[in-house]
């Protein structure tokens, strides 16, 4: 069985889970869907704030994430983004990839996505 949750936009499934993986959409800072774009760091919070509730929405957490890709706007915010991504996953980090180039959404500086276990509760 498939199931998908509801994403930013209704073309979007927020995640897919199948057979014990959630594999999450990409994900944007909600402010910029508002219109009302922020900074890299609270972006960066903002989007991995959504991340964690996606996830616990299909039955996972952060410490279930296996792997994330983001994809940064401007390279030279990699500082921000390692900072936002430490705060996270202090101990235990997921496989990571970092990309930047231009996003399709108008001002959004970060966009992330993930792949992450089912958590055995």
């Amino acid at each position: 069985m498939i199931d998908r949750l509801p994403g930013q936009l209704p073309v979007i499934s927020g995640a897919v889970v199948h057979a014990g993986v959630i594999y999450t959409a990409g994900i944007i800072a909600p402010s910029v869907l508002t219109g009302a774009p922020t900074a890299i760091a609270e972006q960066a919070a903002e989007v991995l704030d959504l991340l964690d509730d996606v996830l616990h929405q299909a039955g996972g957490e952060l410490a279930s994430v296996l792997r994330v890709e983001a994809y940064l706007a401007d390279p030279a915010d990699m500082p921000v983004w390692n900072a936002a991504f430490t705060a996270k996953w202090p101990a235990a980090p997921p496989a990571r990839t970092t990309v930047a180039l231009t996003l399709a959404a108008p001002g959004a500086l970060i966009e992330v996505q993930a792949i992450a276990a089912v958590s055995e509760r």
